[in-house]
């Protein structure tokens, strides 16, 4: 998942901050996976293992190694248009840097796997030991933390909006009718606008195929992304569905 407001209170400010701060020093960034689930942390750990790529984590999730999945870990990433992880100019030393000075610990001060995109709260010591010693699980830890109130609803960040559902998910790579419209949202999850394809399976498939589909492209508009549909009088409009 990668919204930080599922994480850890103390978190989420100190990831708010995060980012004011880099913005100052002319480093742009967004913040990336926030909370991970026992299902996508053995999917992680299987990569380079049972599946391709590199292995990234020495954590499986059903040993609740990994912070993500105790709400007090984010990742981050590049967002000035130079590539997500390009680590030219020492830009992820430099953010790194910062965020050990509010307070973060930073995983490129790894020895072992080294995580350069990767904060997350000191508290408990780089290892999840001792937290694992004061709570059985991750639902249990988080029941101790102040009680909130979960909204769904749109969220814009650096790259586009998307939208939470009230448990954390979105929707992503299908249709969703919000407040009487239709969305599409690609595989990453954001909001398409203008011009897409739809083949009853994914969007913008590679192959070419599908339907093509209109969604409104005003930025900044009430409706950016709404699905428009031609009338029976031949009018185009945005598609209200009562």
């Amino acid at each position: 998942m990668r919204d930080i407001t599922l994480c850890h209170p103390r978190l989420q400010v100190l990831a708010v901050q995060l980012k004011e701060e880099c913005g100052h020093q002319g480093l742009k960034i967004e913040i990336g996976e926030t909370l991970r689930t026992k299902a996508e942390q053995d999917a992680l750990y299987a990569q380079g293992r049972t599946k391709p790529g590199q292995i990234v984590t020495n954590a499986p999730g059903s040993s609740y190694s990994s912070f993500h999945q105790w709400g007090t870990a984010f990742d981050f990433f590049r967002n000035d248009g130079h590539g997500a992880y390009n680590e030219s100019g020492k830009f992820f030393e430099r953010v790194g840097s910062i965020g050990v000075e509010l307070g973060l610990e930073w995983g490129g001060n790894w020895k072992s796997i080294v995580d350069k995109p990767h904060f997350q709260l000191p508290d408990w010591g780089s290892g999840t030991g001792k937290i694992k010693s004061l709570y059985p699980n991750p639902e249990a830890f988080m029941k101790t933390w102040p009680a909130k109130e979960q909204e769904a609803g749109w969220i814009k960040d650096g790259i586009g909006w998307w939208f939470r559902n009230k448990d954390g998910s979105y929707p992503k790579n299908q249709w969703e009718l919000i407040n009487h419209h239709w969305y599409l949202f690609n595989p990453n999850g954001y909001v398409c606008t203008g011009w897409h394809r739809w083949d009853g399976n994914a969007t913008d498939a590679a192959d070419g195929s599908g339907d093509w589909f209109f969604l409104d492209n005003t930025p900044g508009g009430p409706l950016e992304g709404a699905c428009w549909h031609t009338r029976e009088d031949g009018a185009q409009e945005i598609w209200r569905v009562e």
